[in-house]
């Protein structure tokens, strides 16, 4: 798939790059497919990494041996344990959350919790059934682009690749306050216990992403869910599908089980199917938060660009941190010719206190080109680039970036502001 679309054209002799094609798709794998409390993506290609950078452990294209290991050696698998509790209940999530294992800024592994709220990562034993590199929470980070997602294959025990002293473990929820824990010193033998990590509510937020229909829910319809999970990440889709399907026409108002049924019908391309289940997760619960930003989602990429913004605003009244429904928002208005909206969104979002996803640095590029301010496109590429420098959009942006100041059309596109000569009207 081209994600730069008419790349051959020119403004002031520069390319006018266009990626809001591209900024879709990034989403669409990112937010789209099988989705628990906090699972949003999809089990196909893996969506964009987090920055390079930091002092996450050195790796490279192959596995390192160990101190006192020869390279033929299999690695002694390390384990982090952990549980993550609602402090509101007292109890585990009644659906898996994902936890991240972040050294500095790059990001390891995220995996998923299980329904009583346990986690370990298993570093250097193999890949993890309950892993989650396609997406985890809805927090910036996890959607920058560069660097590479560790897959539990990648590492070692903690000779193999430094030490995990320093590296941190993190929750994020939406509608909860987000929760973490710093690793403190080197394993017991081949393990650390991260203990328990405790997610308290935000006061005045109304919704959440974890559903409290799943906290009413009959034991036949519980295991269903359970047993659908589980064939989920097992990537059974098929009979994952069968089970939660069991779920809902047990307990019609399970939401988790019907947003998780709609993500899996967005992999299998059953749109209506998928719309369905959303909307049913979303009467189930008005106030679960994940099916109004995949359905919003959905819109989008069925070019219902109206409706995608108002079940994504819907999400925003629910919860106005949410990033991903305010990208949704951007794009939605890029996509309508309402550049000026969409600009304003993506000013505001940088204005925040955290990290961005790189994607809006290339949506601002998109549209000071199409405003034919090549000074401010060329900065936003810049900006990019930094954030994430190996990032899927990083070789077009580079193209166009050099194209733009070969050619000098950067310094002549800046705006003149001198008051004996008005700008002109564009």
């Amino acid at each position: 798939m081209n994600c730069f679309l008419n790349s051959d054209r020119h403004i002031a002799k520069a390319p006018t790059l266009l990626i809001s094609s591209c900024a879709a798709l990034a989403l669409l794998l990112i937010v789209v497919l099988p989705s628990s409390a906090q699972r949003s993506g999809s089990q196909a290609p893996s969506r964009p990494s987090g920055p390079t950078g930091g002092t996450a452990p050195n790796v490279s294209g192959g596995q390192q041996p160990g101190l006192g290991q020869t390279p033929n050696q299999m690695p002694t698998p390390l384990y982090v344990n952990g549980r993550v509790l609602l402090t509101d209940t007292g109890k585990a999530a009644p659906e898996p959350v994902s936890v991240q294992l972040f050294c500095g800024v790059d990001l390891l592994q995220v995996i998923q919790t299980d329904l009583k709220g346990y986690f370990q990562f298993v570093l250097g034993a193999g890949p993890q059934s309950n892993a989650n590199l396609s997406a985890a929470d809805e927090t910036p980070i996890t959607m920058a682009g560069g660097g590479g997602i560790g897959s539990a294959q990648t590492y070692g025990r903690s000779g193999s690749f430094g030490n995990l002293t320093g590296c941190e473990l993190r929750v994020s929820v939406d509608g909860y306050q987000p929760a973490s824990h710093v690793i403190s010193g080197p394993p017991d033998l081949s393990s650390i216990d991260a203990g328990t990590m405790r997610l308290v509510r935000i006061a005045g937020v109304q919704g959440s992403a974890i559903s409290v229909t799943s906290l009413a829910v009959p034991s036949g319809a519980r295991k269903e869910f359970e047993k659908g999970d589980k064939d989920f990440r097992n990537h059974k889709l098929t009979s994952a599908a069968e089970h939660l399907q069991k779920a809902v026409v047990e307990y019609d108002m399970y939401a988790a089980a019907w947003n998780e049924l709609g993500g899996i019908y967005v992999g299998t391309h059953d749109t209506e199917k998928a719309r369905v289940a959303f909307e049913k997760a979303i009467a189930a619960d008005p106030k679960y938060i994940p099916p109004y930003v995949h359905l919003a989602n959905l819109q989008f990429e069925s070019q219902q660009y109206e409706d995608a913004l108002t079940t994504s605003g819907k999400a925003l009244d629910l919860d106005p941190r949410i990033e991903l429904a305010s990208f949704i928002q951007a794009l939605a208005n890029f996509r309508l010719n309402r550049f000026d909206a969409a600009q304003k969104i993506a000013l505001e979002v940088q204005k925040g206190p955290g990290p961005i996803y790189p994607q809006w640095h290339a949506l601002l590029a998109d549209i000071f080109l199409q405003k034919k301010d090549l000074a401010s496109a060329a900065d936003q590429m810049r900006a990019y680039l930094k954030a994430a420098p190996k990032g899927s959009l990083a070789p077009q942006m580079k193209k166009s970036l050099d194209q733009i100041e070969s050619s000098g059309t950067a310094a002549e596109s800046q705006p003149k502001s001198s008051p004996a000569q008005p700008q002109a009207t564009p």
